[in-house]
């Protein structure tokens, strides 16, 4: 099981539809299917591109339901376009039942969520939205703001100060352990860049020291040449 990671093809899925950012949607009590939430009232209101934010960021599950909504197809219908897309890119482990992630059935492989990454961090906007460290959310109905802080410790805590971050999404479920997938560099003008994929780590904070370990191993032992022109 990949978790939230599924969130990654969530937010694919709704930009390629191209629903307005300023777009205001409603956020319904069936949007929450348990586990990380935002924690608001039944029709409460914020913009698509605060739910971006809270499904990327924050990985609330009940935002991630609300997003694909926004593109107005049933849950059943926004499912098959998942799947869909895995055919197109040839992803024939890879299997989506729901859009949030809190499902045990949507599987992948390492080798295939690299592919899959790969695909989906290609969009400017998710690199943006996925390397956001915070970020306050407004709801609209009560003026109020929330405040989200990102999964991915890689970009925030001083530990990690040794890589840069340029995409990145974390997932956990009791029956998968801690997923991540993240693409760093050395530093921000070092083009060495790594997709690296990790499932079923036993805690959080395993995820992110394995990944960093990954990293400075690959940089140490690989040499990069330029690329022909």
């Amino acid at each position: 099981p990949i978790a939230s990671l599924t969130k990654l093809m969530t937010a694919s899925v709704v930009l390629d539809h191209e629903v307005a950012l300023n777009q205001i949607v409603s956020l319904k009590n069936s949007d929450d299917v348990g586990g990380a939430k935002l924690w608001v009232n039944d029709g409460d209101r914020m913009s698509v591109g605060d739910l971006f934010y809270a499904t990327l960021v924050a990985s609330a599950n009940n935002a991630a339901n609300a997003l694909a909504r926004t593109t107005g197809l049933s849950k059943s219908e926004f499912v098959e376009e998942m799947n869909a897309r895995t055919k197109d890119w040839q992803l024939t482990q890879t299997h989506f039942v729901d859009s949030s992630g809190i499902e045990v059935g949507n599987v992948s492989t390492p080798r295939e969520m690299a592919q899959l990454a790969q695909k989906v961090f290609s969009h400017e906007r998710i690199q943006k939205i996925t390397t956001t460290a915070t970020k306050f959310i407004r709801v609209t109905n009560t003026k109020t703001s929330k405040k989200m802080v990102n999964t991915n410790w890689m970009l925030w805590k001083p530990q990690y100060d040794d890589v840069w971050v340029t995409a990145g999404k974390t997932g956990f479920l009791d029956e998968s352990g801690w997923n991540l997938v993240v693409t760093v560099r050395p530093s921000k003008n070092d083009t060495r860049e790594l997709l690296i994929v990790l499932f079923g780590a036993s805690s959080r904070t395993a995820s992110f020291e394995d990944a960093d370990r990954l990293a400075s191993w690959a940089w140490d032992v690989y040499k990069w040449n330029p690329l022909s022109s």
